[in-house]
């Protein structure tokens, strides 16, 4: 399975170490890393199957049971550009910036991303066709990605190319939404 990412603003997925002048910082060769994108498309496919945990269970693993697809991480088609960003906390009382409360946070720009989803196990093919019917409406529903969505970062769309969510993949989603669990 393939997916393009297009980016709306910029994205930070953050490495958890600080370096000399920001707080937060990117690994500059791994940007966006498969471990987010699994865990972005998992939670998108929680909300759009909400009642379906052993399905979302068999496509992107559980405790003691490996899931069948490896995700790439992300390769970024334009020259990505890492920038800064400085965010303060405001002290609830005054209404001002609170004393040592100043973060320089790394942050990328960058337009458009692909990454891949491959099959590592064994799958009969109708299995196969309700996880790859899954993943595509897992990802077509990724909107942010990253640290900070809810600030403004990571906004994006994802479009699955193959399989493309056309009226047929849609019709199977449906029916795997009807079934009961």
């Amino acid at each position: 399975m393939k997916v393009r990412i297009d980016f709306h603003g910029p994205f930070r997925v953050s490495t958890g170490r600080a370096a000399a002048g920001a707080n937060d910082t990117v690994d500059d060769l791994d940007l966006l890393p498969a471990s987010s994108l699994k865990g972005v498309m998992r939670a998108s496919a929680a909300l759009l199957l909400p009642e379906r945990k052993e399905l979302l269970d068999a496509v992107f693993g559980a405790a003691r049971r490996p899931s069948r697809w490896h995700w790439s991480g992300a390769t970024v088609q334009d020259v990505p550009v890492v920038t800064q960003r400085a965010r303060i906390a405001i002290d609830p009382n005054t209404g001002a910036a609170r004393k040592n409360h100043l973060l320089f946070a790394e942050e990328i720009w960058a337009r458009t991303a692909s990454f891949s989803v491959t099959r590592t196990g064994p799958l009969t093919a109708d299995d196969e066709r309700t996880h790859l019917t899954v993943l595509a409406c897992a990802a077509a529903g990724v909107h942010a990605l990253g640290a900070d969505r809810r600030r403004g970062l990571g906004w994006v769309t994802c479009t699955p190319l193959d399989p493309p969510v056309d009226d047929e993949l849609l019709a199977r989603f449906e029916d795997l939404r009807s079934r009961d669990a």
